[in-house]
């Protein structure tokens, strides 16, 4: 078995070394390309019981598959102050543009700025954020903040599968309609963007960049968040089309929580020559952005179906995690009940493994990717300072996370969010 630890590509080349480089993401071509304006809105739903944001959703079915014990991924030491490039809209040669003043990938003018900040409590991940999925069948999603009172976190957006429509939810690829949206992601290798159904107040855009693309100037999720979704990544390769129905798609599937400001700074992320990712030209030590599941599908020797990575990246410490498990790992090593294992170690943990940013890591985790329904979360929490990334299987849901799963309810104590962030899986 081997392990690699796996290097961005420099930003001027592409903004993600991930598996998500198809056609239907390259920026001025494809679907999701710049000047995309198309948006799946999904209609706001009641608030009675099981019927979205405020009053949850409910239990979904779920289809059998072997129980496995979960696992979790916690990153600790988050959020520092510094500063990332932010791409404005100023006129070349205005002081403003005091990082740069240029060109952006298509030969418009890149102005972009210095922007500081001095939160040392989750930053730059406390900044609005935007929800990334492809070659996933998606079943149920739902996103909780905290409320008024710190005592509790409400359900702020939601979907289900089988109401095929949400609650304070949009999700767009360029194409969909809402008609479309029946959380079958796995037909084409579109890029599909979840974002609350607010529209971006650009204001006269001279402070913040807006490009010409309605269906991405939607709000993020900013402050403290919780997404939790269920899931499945089991479905054939060769039944995935590429975006632009030309032929066989990338079937890697892709989760991620990126910083808003990165797909809006022009073609959906994929503006390598004006864009926050980076201020060094590799590493993403920019505006933040979260590969939180990735089967990584490239064609060389990092690549493996059975596996996925998560990997954290900001100004605060480049690249943190991100282990790939390369050509030379084998899923049959491990044991059935087995999410995640150190590829470095060739082992499964015993305990769900630790990441300090800036800081030491056990090992190098990473996932095997599931077969049949899983619950996958990512919680991003200001007052602990750590992003939890965990997998549960619907059959074995751990005590912290009862008061959650599988009712996924409209609000959740404080309590419970201190216990999620307190799961190390399998314990």
């Amino acid at each position: 078995m081997t392990m690699i630890s796996r290097w961005v590509v420099p930003a001027g080349l592409l903004l993600f070394a991930c598996a998500c480089g198809s056609t239907s993401d390259d920026g001025a071509g494809g679907e999701g390309g710049a000047g995309a304006s198309s948006t799946t809105s999904t209609s706001t739903s009641t608030n009675g019981s099981g019927s979205g944001a405020g009053g949850g959703l409910g239990p979904h079915p779920t289809e059998p598959s072997t129980p496995t014990r979960g696992g979790t991924m916690t990153f600790t030491n988050v959020g520092a102050p510094g500063w990332w490039p932010r791409r404005i809209d100023r006129d070349p040669g205005d002081p403003a543009c005091s990082y740069k003043d240029g060109t952006d990938t298509w030969g418009g003018h890149c102005c972009m700025k210095e922007q500081h900040t001095t939160s040392t409590t989750l930053a730059p991940f406390d900044e609005e954020m935007t929800l990334v999925m492809k070659a996933i069948r998606l079943k149920q999603l739902a996103v909780y903040q905290p409320g008024e009172s710190a005592a509790s976190w409400s359900m702020v957006s939601s979907w289900d599968a089988q109401r095929g429509h949400g609650s304070n939810l949009v999700v767009t690829d360029g194409q969909m309609t809402s008609a479309d949206f029946t959380g079958d992601l796995t037909k084409k290798d579109c890029v599909n963007y979840f974002m609350q159904e607010a529209s971006f107040p650009c204001g006269d855009g001279r402070d913040y960049f807006c490009p010409n693309d309605p269906g991405i100037n939607h709000l993020g999720w900013s402050g403290s968040k919780l997404i939790v979704f269920l899931a499945s990544m089991t479905f054939d390769d060769a039944g995935v089309e590429r975006c632009d129905g030309g032929g066989q798609g990338h079937p890697g599937p892709w989760v991620a929580f990126v910083a808003s400001e990165l797909i809006r700074d022009g073609g959906r992320k994929w503006n390598g020559l004006c864009n926050c990712y980076s201020k060094t030209g590799s590493v993403g030590d920019g505006c933040g952005e979260i590969n939180v599941f990735e089967v990584v599908l490239d064609n060389n020797q990092y690549s493996n179906r059975e596996f996925m990575s998560t990997g954290v990246r900001s100004y605060q410490a480049g690249h943190v995690g991100g282990n790939v498990c390369g050509e030379g790992c084998r899923r049959d090593v491990f044991a059935d009940d087995i999410e995640v294992v150190d590829a470095c170690g060739q082992q499964a943990y015993a305990s769900g493994p630790e990441i300090a940013v800036s800081g030491s890591a056990d090992g190098c985790p990473v996932w095997r990717r599931p077969e049949g329904d899983r619950y996958f979360m990512i919680l991003l929490d200001e007052q602990q300072r750590a992003i939890q990334v965990a997998v549960i299987h619907p059959e074995r849901i751990p005590g912290a996370a009862a008061e959650m799963l599988p009712g996924l309810p409209g609000a959740l104590s404080r309590g419970t969010i201190d216990a999620l962030l307190s799961m190390r899986l399998p314990e």
